[in-house]
């Protein structure tokens, strides 16, 4: 009796694990990109002698910011290239090769932001630190890194797993949930609104040029975890194996 009381202890145990392990993939962070004091620059090359790449971390994953905005003249439409990434006290900022202001905004050109994180995430909400003018934002969502240097806009969205947009969200913090749930995706791109990436729901899109500063942005961990890099099996799997294999022993035993 004592045998099967422990191993139907041991089986539970290694259910609640089985559970726990499948919690952390809905742990939430939510990121803040706002600084203290006056601007700071992002690092590697980039533009007006300042840097392309700001780079971040949390407990559960890594994340790397770059900018980009279609700055290379031509014949409609113009093509992208790389931008500098700034942050303050409001959040992220974009300066394009046009000098065009400290914000991310669509005035002449569109300026947006490739987020590159280390492991799958659904992006589930944005902080608008301020806005000036409008305040609509496009976001999509890549199963590989997109190629930006010298795309337009639209070749760029054709290559989303999803893609769209938000108006008029304003200040704050503002769900993405309804429209994002289930997406899953290590690169992201948030930007001030472009038509090339669609739209979500009613408002006034493109109305007026929209002039954002993202302070943050929350996300949870993505349900379906990258490959492990050997043939080790993962915890999760081993709880899961060693929780119906213990069963299987027990009600053996039982009815035995």
């Amino acid at each position: 009796m004592n045998n099967l009381f422990t191993l139907r202890n041991v089986a539970l145990a290694a259910s609640l694990m089985t559970f726990s392990f499948a919690s952390l993939a809905t742990d939430t962070t939510d990121w803040d990109f706002r600084t203290s004091g006056g601007n700071s620059y992002g690092s590697g090359s980039g533009t007006n002698s300042y840097g392309n790449t700001l780079s971040f971390n949390s407990a559960d994953t890594d994340l790397t910011i770059t900018a980009w905005a279609d700055t290379l003249e031509q014949n409609d439409p113009d093509t992208i290239q790389t931008a500098t990434a700034a942050q303050n006290s409001y959040g992220l900022l974009n300066y394009n090769r046009n000098n065009d202001g400290h914000y991310v905004d669509n005035r002449g050109d569109t300026d947006m932001l490739l987020f590159t994180f280390d492991d799958l995430v659904s992006i589930t909400g944005v902080n608008i630190g301020y806005y000036s003018n409008d305040s609509d934002i496009s976001i999509a969502a890549f199963e590989t890194l997109p190629t930006l240097q010298g795309q337009t806009w639209a070749s760029v969205a054709s290559n989303a797993s999803f893609s769209t947009s938000f108006a008029n969200i304003g200040d704050g913090w503002s769900s993405l949930t309804s429209e994002t749930s289930g997406v899953d995706a290590q690169y992201w791109i948030i930007g001030a609104y472009n038509s090339s990436f669609g739209q979500s729901g009613g408002g006034a899109f493109g109305s007026n040029n929209d002039y954002l500063k993202i302070a943050g942005i929350s996300t949870i961990a993505g349900a379906t975890p990258k490959p492990p890099t050997s043939d080790v099996a993962e915890p999760s799997s081993l709880a899961i194996l060693a929780s119906f294999g213990l069963f299987a022993v027990w009600r053996r035993r039982k009815s035995a």
